[in-house]
């Protein structure tokens, strides 16, 4: 990969089946249900930290994230295509032919989301129209605790680890917490989290008539079996006439 993430953790990335009905994924997805969040990573109070932003709008998504070559943007058009911005290529390729480029980076900035909002549900036990005007967090665990990403991707977070902060219920519910883990060394580690969360509207912030030439376009498609091997088919290959995202916005069918 020709970029590298300025990120303050790598979190381990487990695959697994699904945790369905297992509270570590009930607690992440009280919290799930939101039209932008934020997080900001840190190692200590006075570091500005590293920015990830969420956005989600009539099914379509947007991540967005640092770099050492600027903001990048991971933007999906539900059925259609994943978009990728200042990931170091661009062109227009099937979701396969991207996975050699991107690898498992789609997985690693869902993860940035689900630590956080695993907390709020965890530390709060509560969803946020139950939260009142002010929740204190203060709350520990002795083992090793697993987080869906998504079904087939976990994290761990290595026990002992605890939780110190506060959550404030305003316009938009802020939240700064102090976490405490156990790192892949065996030592103690610790983060500080702070951030937005909301369910109010918020329009995705990609003008739609933006030209797909700064973008890594990769077409969603289907695996079937053929002579005993696996074959990707793209969900289109008629591709010449795609200029803008709104061309790829009218694809989606109803």
């Amino acid at each position: 990969m020709k970029y590298l993430l300025t990120l303050l953790l790598l979190p381990t990335i487990v695959l697994a089946e699904d945790c369905s009905g297992i509270n570590s994924c009930n607690y992440t997805s009280m919290w799930s249900q939101f039209s932008k969040f934020e997080v900001t990573y840190s190692r200590t109070k006075e570091e500005t930290g590293t920015t990830f932003e969420y956005f989600i709008d009539n099914d379509e998504s947007l991540m967005t994230f640092e770099t050492k070559n600027g903001r990048a943007h991971i933007y999906t058009i539900p059925k259609v295509a994943t978009l990728w911005k200042g990931m170091g290529e661009t062109g227009i390729k099937s979701t396969k032919e991207c996975r050699a480029i991107v690898k498992d980076t789609h997985a690693i900035i869902e993860s940035y989301a689900v630590r956080p909002l695993f907390f709020l549900g965890f530390g709060t036990k509560l969803g946020p129209k139950q939260l009142g005007k002010e929740k204190i967090i203060e709350i520990s665990s002795n083992e090793d605790t697993r987080v869906q990403i998504n079904p087939g991707d976990h994290m761990v977070i290595g026990g002992p680890w605890k939780l110190e902060g506060m959550v404030l219920n305003d316009e938009a519910i802020k939240y700064r917490v102090f976490h405490e883990y156990k790192g892949k060394n065996g030592k103690k580690s610790s983060l500080y989290l702070k951030g937005k969360w909301d369910n109010k509207p918020h329009p995705i912030p990609v003008d739609a008539e933006e030209s797909l030439d700064g973008w890594l376009v990769c077409i969603w498609g289907s695996y079937s079996d053929k002579d005993g091997k696996s074959v990707f088919t793209p969900k289109f290959s008629d591709t010449e006439n795609l200029t803008t995202i709104s061309d790829l916005q009218a694809l989606v069918k109803p």
